[in-house]
């Protein structure tokens, strides 16, 4: 076995886990800074890792590499699953459409997809008002974050992974008492490399705890992304929203909107405000219409009556994708006299990319490390 090397990852989100994970298997050393203690949950968006839906499915995210790096990570999620690691599950999964769509470039690398000319007479959900018109369906893993996460970060950790909480500002890095720094802040990175890129999707989630788990007729977990189209439902800008339902072992995550913004200095939301009609739940003020649009699959596909389940919270959580174009950041820099290694901007696909962004992550540490 070769000499044990050390290595300190910023960030203690999936995608900093999965790297730890991925470089504990090559035999490195690892050292995590996180600025908050993971293994206690907060209501903090800029650390959405503890509150998203989790599929994996490559969306919201923009680089030239999706492709290689997906299929990358569904390898590792196959692997994960065969080991039937705690939280990984597969939903039969919905994209539904209320107007004419193109079938996705992620379609060939989906187990069981199936256009809506092949299932339209089937089960799939439905809305008892808007027609679909186009969509798809295929089975896709899901990380069920109340049981996946905690169990990739007792992992990493059992590994023996140092994990210290401590907050970082730039000017803390040229003193980090390590050769090599894996940068997986996330949002984080505008701040700490005065990264001029800081575009945000503003996302509400609405749980509903204690709800069970909602299956077809064949006995597969369902999940459903909807468009309904954007004179039904759109943002304050007119961009067109949808909603999407992932089932839990906590509850169901009603999602479904994708508000465009950045943060001040002062950590405040400059962007796209939620317009009326809303609803207030929790004390937060939600779009109405993800609320009613809910509603309505869920009585007309499973006759789940939504309002007879008063357990509720809803966490407000930030997508960062920088940029509209080639957002991704993962590449290698010289600072401070040490190697940095990026590997930030998933948007809305941490997780789908994460397996993925790590094999990267490792493959530029060998190119610049002998």
């Amino acid at each position: 076995m070769s000499k044990e090397r050390n290595v300190c990852i910023i960030g203690c989100g999936v995608s900093g886990l999965s790297v730890a994970k991925l470089l504990q298997q090559h035999n490195w050393k690892v050292t995590i800074l996180s600025e908050s203690d993971p293994r206690i949950a907060r209501n903090d968006p800029t650390f959405s890792s503890l509150f998203p839906a989790a599929s994996v499915i490559p969306r919201s995210v923009n680089s030239g590499e999706i492709d290689s790096i997906f299929k990358e990570s569904l390898s590792h999620f196959d692997a994960l699953y065969e080991r039937q690691f705690p939280g990984l599950k597969v939903h039969e999964h919905f994209e539904l459409f209320a107007s004419g769509k193109d079938c996705p470039g992620y379609a060939q690398y989906m187990d069981g997809f199936s256009p809506l000319e092949e299932f339209r007479d089937s089960f799939h959900p439905t809305h008892s008002r808007i027609a679909i018109q186009a969509g798809w369906k295929f089975n896709c893993y899901f990380c069920d974050w109340s049981l996946y996460y905690p169990a990739l970060l007792n992992s990493v950790l059992k590994a023996g992974a140092e994990l210290q909480i401590q907050s970082l500002g730039k000017e803390d890095l040229k003193d980090l008492p390590f050769d090599i720094v894996i940068n997986c802040s996330g949002l984080g990175s505008v701040e700490l490399f005065d990264d001029p890129n800081g575009l945000l999707y503003r996302g509400h989630l609405l749980q509903i705890l204690d709800a069970p788990i909602l299956k077809n007729p064949n006995g597969d977990i369902v999940s459903y992304n909807f468009s309904p189209g954007t004179e039904i439902y759109h943002t304050e800008s007119g961009n067109a929203q949808d909603v999407y339902f992932y089932p839990r072992s906590d509850g169901w995550i009603l999602g479904g909107s994708r508000q465009e913004g950045r943060l001040d200095e002062n950590g405040k939301w400059i962007g796209e405000q939620t317009i009326t009609p809303n609803k207030k739940i929790d004390g937060t003020v939600i779009p109405e219409q993800m609320y009613t649009l809910h509603k309505d699959i869920l009585q007309e596909s499973f006759g789940m009556e939504i309002d007879r389940f008063t357990k509720r919270k809803v966490k407000i959580g930030y997508r960062y994708l920088r940029k509209n174009e080639d957002g991704l950041r993962l590449e290698a820099e010289q600072m401070h006299n040490r190697l940095f290694i990026h590997n930030y901007g998933h948007g809305g696909a941490g997780v789908t990319l994460s397996w993925g962004c790590a094999e990267k992550v490792l493959k530029l540490l060998l190119e610049h490390v002998s």
